[in-house]
Order: structure tokens, then C-alpha cells, then sequence
């Protein structure tokens, strides 16, 4: 026995017994642990399972609806000719209400056999999850609800109101959706101190990029008309291509004088230029334009019908003008941005588990935020990296996802049970504002 008694023996294998079994409880505690961080990637497999193209939900709210109620969530779904709309809210203290605002439709996903994976589902592949919608926005609503789902079960009904609101109409139209959210909130005199939008505004990582505002975009039609003739004797016509050319250089030389800190300049894009049936010896008499301005909050809507009247007016008076698609500019950051408290509440959060300060931007197109900037103090857009959205293989890591969940698990746990922190000079003034 090399010295070693029968007792000895068994103590020593005993101990390593022991050893082995407290290994395999630890070792298991992190397999559970692992599972647990990773419900977000369960919850998004099943939202981008449905294939909810805009507007078409096809039960996809309907299922969140089910998960909502039981972590005691009121429902009620606002329907509006084929969209389908939610309003899900918690907690019983309106004297302060936050909201998360998001969408489950989503962009066509083109031809199946351009993508690596079926795009409606969830595929894990080298440490990515690839789903139409996953960023835009599936993954997002995913880590708000499990976020949320956290803090309920960990500190039960938050001391302060929470509203989701969703839509089906976001990538579309955007003309039932949103809009007539922000619409029966107002009628109802239900108003935020802050919103959240779950859009991906995230550039190279999570959380690098806070929107904090967006420009307004206001579409033009112009018809001129001028007057037809051989081209031979263009003396005796007026050239309706020539008169828009006239136009079109006079528009793009506007230097739009009116700047905006944080903003973009007001840019003017022409989209379309239509003479009608081309024939080869007809000088034209008429012409159409199309052109799309997007522009900061120092312009209205009115200024800018107004300028490009008088400009097409130096150059004729026979033409027509039409605007359409209006979205109004919206910017929910005071001039001077430290004293903004729902922006300071996020960015101390980021830097908190991420150990950076967001950059904050106003670029990219149009958002719903602007429809519930009318009923809410500050609207604020966090999502996941926006590299892939709307292209074949769209696709976020995993760490991404879980990242993004646990930002909003901070960001809600400051604004909801204010009473389990100290109170920071941001959340007083938060709540001061309504």
C-alpha cells in the first residue's frame, strides 16, 4: 500500500469525491447561469419566428401580449385597418411614467436562397444571430422584455408607470401605426417623461450612439407647364425641361441659412424629373418635379413651402405645387445637454457597465419617436448595431443582445424603483419636469 493505511485510503478518496461532486454543482451553476443570460435569445427566436412584414403582425403582438400579462401587464390592442397596434402598461404611480417604444414589423427579406439561414429563423453561427428583424427591431424588444421580466420578478410591481408601445406600421406608411398611439395616449391625457426607442442606433458597438433627435422630411411635387413646339423653333415654345433645369439650379443653390447645434444642415435631394412620352422633335410642355427635404427644428414646414415658392415663382408662375409624407423635426436635449436628466440617467448607465459616454446624434432618416415627442418630455433612441439592418444576413452577436438587455435592465431599474437607489440630481429632475 506504498505506506498508506485502508483509512487513509478512503479519506483520500472521499475527499476527492467531494471534491469532484462540488466541481460538478459549480460547474452546473454556471451552466444555469448561462441559460439564464441567455432567455433574450429565447425570446427572440420566437419574435422573429413570426413573419411579420409590415403591416402584417401575423399573432406576433398577440404572443407578446400573452408573455406581458403574466408579468401583470394591462393590454389593450388599437387595431387600425390592417395594422395591428399594442399598448401594454405596469405599475400603479402616475405621478412619474416611462414608456419603451418599438415595432414588430419588418422590412421583405428578399430571396431565401440569398440569405446563409432561413431569415424567419433565429440561426446561432459563430457567435452571431441571424433573423430578419433581429435588429431592426425583434432583438430589441426582446431584451427590453426580459429586462423587464427581471426586475418584476426580482423586485415585483415597479413603484413607477410603464408603458410598451408597438406597432406593425413603422416601415411602411408609418400613417396607422404610431401615430394613432400617440394619438389615443393624448386623448386618454396620458403623457411620458421619457421614452425609449428601441431603433438601432448603435454605429460600431452597443451604446456608442444615443439619437437624440431626428430632422423633419417634407416631399414636394412640382408641375410646370410650359408650351409645346417643334425643336426646330424653339422661339415659338416654352421648354418645360429647360424651366424645371432653371428651377432645380436655384433650389440646390439654397444655402439654408438657419443652422441647428447637433444637427445635420437642411439638405434638399431631387428623386425624379418626369417629362412625360419622350418624342424625338417635340419640345415638352410639362414637367415634373420630385424632390425631398430634410431639414433641422430652426425651419417649419410653412418656411419651407414658402421658399420654395418664391423660388419657383423667379422663374414662372404657371406650375403647381403639392407636398406630402410630412414628419416633423423633434430634439428632446436642452441646449445645454448635462442638464438633461433622462439623457444623463442613460449615459451614467452606459458608462456605468460599458466604461464610455455615448456620442449623441440626430443623423439617419425619420423615426416613430416623433410622434411621441408631442406626449413626452424626452424621447432617447438605444438599440443594437445598425451595420446590417434591412440587408440580406442582417445579424447581431450575442454578447450584443445580452449587452443591450442588461442596459435596459439599469436604465428601467434607476427609473422604476427610484426608492432601491439613492436619489442622483438627474432622476429628481426627471421627476420635477411633469
Amino acid at each position: 500500500m506504498n505506506g498508506f493505511s485502508s483509512n487513509t485510503c478512503y479519506e483520500l478518496v472521499s475527499e476527492a469525491l467531494e471534491d469532484i461532486e462540488a466541481l460538478h454543482e459549480e460547474f452546473q451553476g454556471v451552466e444555469e447561469d448561462e441559460h439564464a443570460s441567455h432567455r433574450v435569445v429565447d425570446i427572440a427566436r420566437q419574435l422573429v419566428a413570426f413573419k411579420s412584414i409590415t403591416p402584417d403582425d401575423v399573432g406576433c403582438q398577440l404572443w407578446l401580449a400573452q408573455e406581458l400579462r403574466t408579468l401583470g401587464f394591462s393590454i389593450k390592442h388599437l387595431p387600425v385597418r390592417d395594422v395591428s397596434n399594442l399598448v401594454a402598461s405596469i405599475g400603479n404611480n402616475s405621478d412619474a411614467r416611462f414608456a419603451f417604444l418599438g415595432h414588430t414589423d419588418v422590412v421583405p427579406a428578399g430571396s431565401a436562397q440569398d440569405w446563409q439561414f432561413n431569415p424567419f429563423k433565429l440561426t446561432e453561427h459563430n457567435g452571431c444571430l441571424f433573423a430578419r428583424g433581429i435588429v431592426d427591431m425583434k432583438g430589441a424588444i426582446a431584451a427590453f422584455f426580459c429586462a423587464i421580466e427581471a426586475l418584476v420578478t426580482e423586485f415585483g410591481v415597479p413603484e413607477k408607470e410603464l408603458w410598451l408601445l408597438l406597432t406593425s406600421d413603422e416601415e411602411g406608411e408609418a400613417e396607422h401605426g404610431t401615430k394613432r398611439i400617440a394619438h389615443f395616449l393624448k386623448q386618454q391625457r396620458i403623457a411620458f417623461d421619457f421614452t425609449l426607442v428601441g431603433e438601432p442606433s448603435s454605429e460600431a458597438y452597443v451604446a456608442d450612439t444615443l439619437k437624440v433627435g431626428r430632422r423633419g422630411a417634407l416631399s414636394f411635387t412640382v408641375n410646370l407647364h410650359g408650351k409645346s413646339g417643334h425643336v426646330a423653333y424653339p422661339q415659338k415654345a416654352t421648354n418645360a425641361i429647360h424651366l424645371a433645369q432653371n428651377i432645380m439650379q436655384a433650389l440646390l443653390s439654397q444655402d439654408w441659412p438657419k443652422h441647428c447645434d447637433n444637427f445635420d444642415s437642411t439638405t434638399l435631394q431631387f428623386t425624379h424629373v418626369n417629362s412625360g412620352n419622350f418624342v424625338d422633335n417635340i419640345i415638352p410642355s410639362q414637367c415634373q418635379l420630385n424632390f425631398n427635404i430634410r431639414y433641422t427644428p430652426a425651419y417649419d414646414e410653412y418656411e419651407l413651402v414658402e421658399l420654395v415658392r418664391e423660388t419657383i415663382e423667379e422663374h414662372t408662375l404657371n406650375y403647381a405645387l403639392t407636398t406630402s409624407n410630412p414628419c416633423q423635426p423633434y430634439y428632446c436635449v436642452n441646449n445645454d445637454e448635462i442638464s438633461s436628466p433622462s439623457l444623463a440617467i442613460v449615459c451614467d448607465e452606459i458608462n456605468s457597465q460599458c466604461h464610455f459616454t455615448p456620442k449623441l446624434s440626430t443623423a439617419g432618416g425619420t423615426s416613430d419617436g416623433r410622434f411621441i415627442a408631442e406626449i413626452s418630455t424626452s424621447v432617447l433612441e438605444l438599440g443594437l448595431v445598425n451595420k446590417t439592418i434591412h440587408q440580406i444576413d442582417e445579424h447581431t452577436t450575442t454578447s450584443d443582445l445580452i449587452q443591450l438587455q442588461q442596459l435596459y435592465y439599469g436604465i428601467y431599474k434607476r427609473l422604476l424603483y427610484p426608492t432601491l437607489h439613492v436619489h442622483s440630481t438627474a432622476q429628481d429632475e426627471l421627476l420635477q419636469l411633469r
